[in-house]
Formats: C-alpha cells, structure tokens, sequence
C-alpha cells in the first residue's frame, strides 16, 4: 500500500470516473477509534448542484473514502459507490449525529 501525507491532499480535484466535477479536498473525518479514514469532506464545484449529494451543515460535500477509485494528480470517484440522498435512507439520522455531536448534545 502506498502511503501519502494527508496535507498533500489538501486542496486536490475530486471527479467522478463519469468525469463529473465534485470539488476540492477540504478535509478528512476519522473514526477516533480505529483511526480509519471514513469521508472526504469536499469543498464543492461552484457549478455543482449539491442538492442530491450528502453534505455536511457548512454545505460541504462529504464522500465516503470506500467511494475513492485512485489517487493521483485528481481523486477519482466511482460514481456508482458515490453517497446520494436518493441511495441513502438514513441521511437524516446521520446528519443529526454530525450536528449533535458538534453542539455537545449527543444523548441528551
């Protein structure tokens, strides 16, 4: 396996392998526990209509890392492992997740 140094991806193209212009690297989410990268937090294509894909409460995209095809010069996606809000059924639970635990109201 090759090794790459998170900050180099920073800032690096994220396209669909149907060539479709998701966004930019803005971020990685990790589970703390296992220390697995889970999502590519995106920065999105200004062209891109955000409104069918999953995003964070920033209106930032977020990609499943099982979605990454290859790294290189740009990220290709396999569009078909690609998180929509048409494939998902729990978008709504997760983002409430993600907003909870950045409030600190998880549990309550």
């Amino acid at each position: 396996m090759v090794k790459i140094i998170a900050s180099k991806l920073r800032d690096v193209e994220l396209i669909t392998d149907t060539g479709i212009r998701l966004g930019w690297v803005y971020d990685l989410s990790f589970d703390e526990e296992t220390g697995d990268i889970l999502v590519i937090v995106a920065e999105p294509d200004e062209d891109l209509d955000t409104s069918e894909f999953v995003t964070d409460h920033e209106g930032l995209l977020l990609i499943p890392v099982s979605a990454v095809k290859s790294i290189g010069e740009v990220i290709i996606i396999d569009s078909s492992k690609l998180a929509v809000k048409s494939k998902l059924r729990r978008v709504g639970t997760i983002k409430r997740k993600l907003t909870e635990e950045e409030s600190g109201t998880l549990g309550e």
